[in-house]
């Protein structure tokens, strides 16, 4: 069959979704998936067809013989939800499945993801349910690269923002980890955007996708925010660390090994009208913490 496989709008999401891709060719089927990231892989992708996101989904879609969502509940997957009725045979990865919101499953079309297992767990799962194809987690980037993994053992590359304020550990924060991290005989680096260089000492910054890759693929270890690079290090087994929220793990968590996850203490409140766990997350999650937990669980070393 020819697929089209239209990815969510985060690199995160790109990445964990074209397992379905890579799975799909191994059992003989041709994919062409739409993202906002993947294209800019470059020769990082195996084999294939990728295409950027489009605004003209109905004729986008006229040439395949079935389609696979990742439904986030944006107005593009209401869209092409909505063909099933014209006659679109499409398959539905749920990420957020709610009867009240969605109406019933279309069995054997729908997938609602598993909320307390990780989306790499739930694609591949989706995959077998769907396809009957017993999957593996590799997705559609290589997962070897012509460069030494792991060159920079003692590099710790911390990537310290993201699209989203409020997914950010604070700022003095991670500058205090890395100056700790430093003193120790670690190697910090941040890395940012090349406009936000500027904010962040000792910095350095990736113009592709591809050059991010690279970076993450020789470093020693990684921390960073709930974001896309964080999956990437996940990816090709890069010891890392994540400081979030905490409110959408284990889903949402990388899934290509065993991430240390930090988020806020439980006692923390989170009822109505007193929001601390959600608003104020960040000031509940120390330096300290942080830095303790990487040197006993990923850097292996005692406190």
């Amino acid at each position: 069959m020819n697929f089209a496989l239209v990815c969510a709008d985060g690199i995160g999401d790109a990445l964990i979704t074209s397992i379905a891709a890579h799975n799909l060719r191994k059992a003989g089927h041709q994919v062409t998936i739409f993202s906002s990231h993947l294209p800019k892989f470059g020769k990082l992708l195996e084999a294939g067809n990728y295409l950027p996101m489009t605004k003209n989904w109905k004729e986008a879609v006229k040439p395949f013989d079935a389609v696979i969502l990742q439904h986030e509940d944006t107005l593009r997957a209401k869209e092409i939800r909505s063909f099933r009725n014209e006659g679109l045979d499409l398959y539905i990865i749920y990420t957020n499945y709610r009867f009240s919101k969605h109406g019933p499953l279309l069995i054997g079309r729908d997938y609602p993801v598993d909320e307390t297992k990780p989306l790499v767990y739930n694609v591949c799962k989706a995959l077998f349910e769907l396809f009957q194809i017993k999957a593996t987690t590799q997705n559609c980037l290589i997962p070897k690269l012509a460069l030494d993994h792991r060159k920079y053992e003692k590099r710790v590359i911390i990537h310290p923002t993201s699209t989203r304020e409020d997914k950010n550990w604070l700022k003095r924060r991670f500058i205090k980890l890395a100056n700790r991290l430093e003193k120790l005989g670690f190697e910090p680096q941040f890395i940012v955007a090349p406009e936000e260089r500027a904010d962040w000492p000792n910095s350095l910054s990736s113009t592709t996708l591809e050059e991010l890759v690279a970076i993450i693929y020789e470093a020693g270890f990684f921390i960073g925010n709930d974001s896309g690079p964080v999956h990437l290090a996940s990816y090709y087994q890069i010891p890392h660390l994540v400081i979030c929220q905490g409110r959408q793990m284990p889903l949402w968590s990388p899934g290509w090994g065993k991430p240390e996850i930090i988020q806020p203490p439980q006692w923390i409140p989170n009822i109505k009208g007193m929001r601390l766990r959600q608003d104020k997350w960040k000031y509940f999650i120390s330096s300290g913490s942080v830095l303790r937990r990487f040197l006993k669980n990923l850097a292996g070393v005692g406190t």
